[in-house]
């Protein structure tokens, strides 16, 4: 229509909308805890909690709040989020306490909360597991990065989506990858059309979560269209 050629992937264009929906849909279970879990968390930290407890929540994690303890030590985790069993072949990942300091960073608390696993909030392996290896929770955190993205996750939400923990991110490319169409599935005139018209509702859609391109940009047919013309009009 636009006279330009662009050869789609149909795994990757598939994939970043079920990443999209994925993250925007999934209600992340909680696991109820037999006792308090005590936190020791920074001062902003602990703020960051309180004023965002919708945001904690939605992301599997319930609190209880003491205000006669001293400050650091006034929360204590009842609940944390659950993946599941395993049993549906989806390997389950696991959460502990430091992923409620992986939270907080991404909300812009100061602090390294509980205070020594913080790293292991970041864990980016398929699983949520690993330190930093994967490409989706990467590519998440620098778009997160722009002041627009900043002042979003300070409301709770990064474009449509509310703020997710990158284990949570890792696991929804994962599993988004695994559930999309193929490269060589032999796709209907429906399907195809179809797979466009989802990457036409998906916010980021230039690459899959994994940052492979949904599309490529052959060539503008202008000309040839425009040589085609001249050659009819000649004859």
């Amino acid at each position: 229509r636009n006279q330009n050629l662009w050869i789609l992937d149909q795994h990757a264009c598939d994939e970043i909308y079920n990443f999209e929906r994925l993250c925007k849909e999934t209600v992340i279970h909680e696991q109820k805890l037999i006792a308090p879990l005590p936190l020791e968390l920074s001062p902003s930290e602990e703020n960051c909690v309180l004023e965002n407890l919708d945001i904690f929540e939605r992301n599997g994690f319930r609190f209880v709040y003491n205000p006669e303890k001293e400050i650091r030590h006034r929360l204590s985790l009842t609940a944390l989020p659950h993946s599941g069993s395993g049993r549906d072949g989806k390997k389950p990942v696991q959460f502990g306490k430091e992923d409620v300091g992986a939270l907080c960073a991404m909300l812009g608390a100061d602090g390294t909360s509980s205070s020594d696993g913080f790293n292991a909030g970041f864990g980016t392996g398929a699983d949520g597991s690993g330190l930093y290896g994967n490409n989706a929770v990467r590519r998440y955190a620098e778009a997160s990065g722009s002041s627009q993205s900043v002042e979003r996750h300070s409301k709770g939400v990064s474009g449509s989506n509310i703020v997710r923990l990158p284990k949570a991110i890792a696991m929804f490319a994962s599993r988004a990858c695994r559930g999309s169409i193929m490269i060589g599935d032999a796709l209907s005139r429906k399907e195809q059309n179809a797979v466009v018209e989802k990457l036409h509702k998906v916010e980021i859609p230039w690459n899959c979560p994994h940052g492979r391109p949904t599309m490529s940009h052959v060539r503008s047919l202008a000309e040839w269209l425009l040589d085609d013309d001249e050659e009819m009009a000649a004859y």
